[in-house]
């Protein structure tokens, strides 16, 4: 069993074998300091991407709601033909590495 002493870079206490500092709970593994730093990374970038979502909202998000009903029937229409010729592009891509294997 490996014993690790570790001096508290705050308080200057010695804890034995802990992730947390047992005075000022100060982080002290460097593996946990990783561990929230890129919790706290992913938090800032899923907010960042959300708050670009909402500045910067995509055609069919922009005029699906409008208040015209002809506006909405046109991105509907627009979306179905965007969402079938998709499908039928992946089609042929399927149908070409199937033929090329």
């Amino acid at each position: 069993m490996n014993i690790r002493n570790i001096k508290c870079p705050s308080c200057g206490i010695y804890n034995v074998n802990s992730d947390y500092c047992s005075k000022c709970h100060t982080v002290l593994s460097y593996k946990k300091r990783r561990e929230i730093e890129y919790e706290n990374e992913q938090k800032a970038r899923l907010e960042r991407i959300s708050i670009e979502k909402t500045n910067n909202p995509s055609f069919f998000e922009k005029y699906e709601d409008h208040r015209f009903l002809l506006v909405r029937i046109f991105v509907k229409l627009l979306k179905s033909i965007w969402v079938v010729v998709m499908a039928i592009g992946m089609f042929i891509a399927w149908l070409i590495t199937t033929i090329a294997a």
